[in-house]
């Protein structure tokens, strides 16, 4: 037993080490912030090329107040003396952005050359001054129509437990995202490293010294271990760039840190770390039965793990059907949905405690399917084996 957990060990460590390269992420890392520093400064230079102050000439003022049609948006210049046909000339010349007209409080025109990103805010303008307009001729002060405005305040109180802080909900959704990253990651190297050896027949002669299970097992945790390392690399990146943009507004990081509920913390990374596994373990015998990814039809199977997070998102609207409830439990789907019903609502203490245990035993199953596919699949050349015999074997497992 020593002797096969040491050869698994030595073939996670080979796995890993063969895709993960340390100096090229890094690599990887200066090259996207070298783009990403460029891609700003071209940013400013245009937005400080292209985006200016419109200049905006007004040919009548309609029902409104012209001293006080003012805005830091726009300069607006009074031009009701003047022709519409000098000022058109003005604006063929490129002198003018635009030139308005205002009929009455209800409708007004704005001629331009062409389309421009700030006519949204030119009818907000339009709006505030109409409704400046319309509280002056009704009477009625400004102080009650910002009351108005205010709305009502609507407080929640639940039955079954407590809000979950916005903090919980944000590292829900965080581990859900990872739990996809890590997969796809993994799909990749998993489909590189399996089919690449079997079109090469190199597995022919690893199997026939290494027990089929303990080579898979090792693909598994190898490539597991990847996907892992990048998500965690990733996510520090992430988290250094939060923390300095921070220091840099004055966000209140720190007491939303201390919102997070470190119990659902703990069972967010349980639950995830054992859907990598399962995922992985599926996909691995997926990738032992492909000949060519690029012409099999089983290469959309890569998408099954988009699924339960699909689902994930129904749980918002009512996390306590009796169908999100089965799905929360359901070892399939439990890695996506549950995390979401746990920051919705107030869960059982015996559901993520199943949960957790069916997926476990979920991802030992697969694992030894993917042993089983492993060792036929690799010596299938030509044909692929169909659905059906697939299904067959799992059923021996």
């Amino acid at each position: 037993m020593n002797n096969r957990l040491k050869t698994v060990w030595n073939v996670t460590k080979w796995e890993f080490t063969r895709f993960f390269k340390w100096k090229d992420m890094i690599k990887g890392t200066l090259f996207f912030l070298a783009f990403g520093l460029i891609g700003g400064l071209v940013g400013i230079w245009v937005a400080t090329d292209s985006i200016t102050i419109p200049d905006i000439a007004v040919h009548e003022y309609g029902d409104f107040d012209r001293d006080h049609f003012q805005s830091e948006e726009f300069r607006f210049t009074d031009r009701t003396d003047d022709s519409l046909e000098s000022i058109t000339e003005e604006l063929e010349s490129g002198n003018l952005d635009g030139i308005l007209s205002i009929v009455s409080a209800d409708s007004a025109t704005i001629r331009m050359k062409s389309e421009r990103g700030w006519l949204v805010t030119l009818r907000q303008h339009l709006q505030e001054q109409r409704t400046d307009l319309k509280l002056q001729e009704f009477n009625i002060d400004a102080s009650v129509y910002e009351t108005i405005q205010e709305g009502m305040v609507l407080h929640t109180e639940f039955d079954n437990g407590s809000e979950s802080s916005s903090a919980d909900k944000w590292i829900a959704g965080i581990a859900i995202f990872l739990v996809l990253v890590a997969v796809f990651l993994g799909f990749a190297y998993q489909f590189t490293a399996i089919t690449g050896e079997k079109q090469q027949r190199i597995t022919e002669q690893v199997i026939s010294a290494i027990h089929p299970q303990t080579w898979i097992d090792g693909k598994i945790l190898g490539i597991t271990g990847i996907g892992l390392t990048y998500v965690v690399y990733y996510a520090g990146l992430g988290l250094i760039g939060m923390i300095a943009l921070v220091q840099f507004t004055g966000a209140p990081f720190g007491k939303a840190i201390l919102l997070i509920n470190p119990g659902l913390l703990g069972l967010f990374l349980i639950i995830s770390l054992l859907g990598i596994l399962m995922i992985n373990s599926f996909l691995a015998g997926v990738a032992a039965t492909i000949d060519d990814p690029n012409t099999s039809q089983k290469s959309a199977l890569m998408m099954l793990p988009i699924y339960p997070v699909m689902f994930a998102f129904v749980a918002i609207f009512n996390p306590d059907s009796s169908a999100i409830q089965i799905l929360g439990i359901f070892p399939l789907t439990s890695y996506a949905i549950l995390p979401a019903r746990m920051v919705m609502t107030q869960v059982a203490w015996w559901e993520p405690a199943v949960a957790i245990l069916l997926l476990a035993a979920t991802a030992w199953l697969f694992r030894v399917w993917a042993g089983k596919v492993f060792a036929v699949g690799m010596m299938m050349y030509g044909k692929e084996p169909t659905i059906k015999e697939m299904v067959y074997w799992f059923r021996r497992t």
